[in-house]
């Protein structure tokens, strides 16, 4: 009983030793090891957040972007700018993350965790040249029907249109646009119910949409045929999440509702917050579809496509037009600026009914 007792007791009091003897190497080893741990953590993520760290603004919010190596994530800060801008209200700290698309540059999935909420509430957003767009156009793959004997769809890149029409415009090919008008809330936004696409050939575009819908998603196709006598393949469902959005009202192959028109793209050099561009569409017709007319589409972003300034980024891969979610901002310190905004003294407001010695 003695024996039994006390060998795993010596074997205890031998290992308690060795410890307090050598602890200094094992604290030596220790916080290498931890400090090649942490350098490959932070690497890593410098590398996403470096785009997305700093101070953006527009003219209803500061939304401000930090890292927090203690915890690793990347920590989101919110600050409003109600009752025309006279108060900068602080809204609160949201935790995120970010991930870069493979092969891009300026495309990023942000990923926002808000309060009880279980899920991350993710955000394709492009970030480039001090703009954040939440709502943009990247180029998609499409097929062309040319006129052929045999008459077979022939799979082309996004230079396809350029090969049909034998020059190379910026916008030319197929875009679907991506993430969401409405910008980041405060609150997870409400799925959109429909996506635009755009098709551009030469100086002639296609519009349509897919509208959210109940349905399985499959990987079958729509033709249409464009103001050149070509057949243009797209795809008839898209699927965003659990999401599926069709283009199409039946089981049909043949796209009915879209618009169709000239577009043309001016330069200024001198415009500020943009880069030069601006993208102007002249509609001239519409498909068979009773939901083809521009005017049936619900919150539309622009009423008029006129003059929008337009983004051609991560290599022409992505496009954005009209003003960017967010600029850079030129604040350096928020908590300073926001004390400094705040302090300020304006006149009361005049009355809405003059006094009586007025009269």
């Amino acid at each position: 009983m003695e024996k039994r007792f006390f060998r795993p007791f010596s074997l205890i009091l031998t290992l308690f030793i060795a410890f307090n003897f050598f602890g200094p190497a094992f604290d030596f080893f220790g916080p290498a090891i931890n400090l090649f741990g942490q350098e490959n953590t932070e690497a890593a993520l410098s590398e996403k957040v470096l785009g997305i760290e700093g101070i953006w603004e527009n003219g209803g919010r500061f939304i401000e972007f930090s890292r927090d190596s203690e915890k690793d994530f990347l920590d989101m800060r919110v600050i409003l700018k109600p009752y025309y801008r006279f108060v900068y209200e602080k809204m609160g700290n949201f935790s995120s993350s970010i991930e870069a698309l493979e092969n891009s540059k300026s495309q990023f999935y942000l990923r926002v965790n808000y309060p009880y909420i279980k899920k991350a509430v993710v955000f394709p957003v492009c970030i480039e040249n001090n703009f954040f767009f939440t709502s943009f156009y990247k180029k998609i793959p499409y097929e062309v029907k040319e006129e052929r004997a045999d008459n077979l769809l022939e799979p082309k890149d996004e230079n396809s249109a350029n090969f049909l029409a034998g020059k190379r415009n910026l916008l030319d090919g197929f875009w679907i646009e991506q993430g969401s008008p409405d910008g980041i809330l405060l609150y997870p936004n409400e799925a959109p119910a429909s996506i635009d696409a755009y098709f551009f050939t030469g100086g002639d575009y296609i519009r349509f949409r897919y509208w959210l819908d109940d349905l399985e998603y499959n990987d079958k196709k729509v033709i249409v045929k464009g103001n050149d006598g070509v057949s243009y393949e797209f795809p008839r469902l898209l699927k965003r999440g659990s999401l599926v959005y069709s283009c199409v009202t039946n089981t049909g192959s043949i796209l009915r509702n879209y618009e169709t028109g000239k577009y043309t793209i001016s330069s200024d050099s001198n415009a500020e917050n943009t880069q030069g561009l601006f993208l102007s569409f002249k509609p001239l017709g519409a498909g068979p579809g009773t939901h083809a007319a521009p005017d049936t589409y619900p919150k539309a972003q622009f009423s008029v496509l006129e003059n929008l300034p337009l983004y051609i980024m991560d290599a022409g891969k992505v496009f954005a037009m009209g003003s960017p979610f967010l600029i850079r901002s030129d604040v350096k310190n928020l908590d300073a600026e926001i004390e400094k905004h705040n302090s300020k003294r304006r006149p009361p407001p005049e009355p809405s009914i003059p006094p009586a010695e007025d009269l």
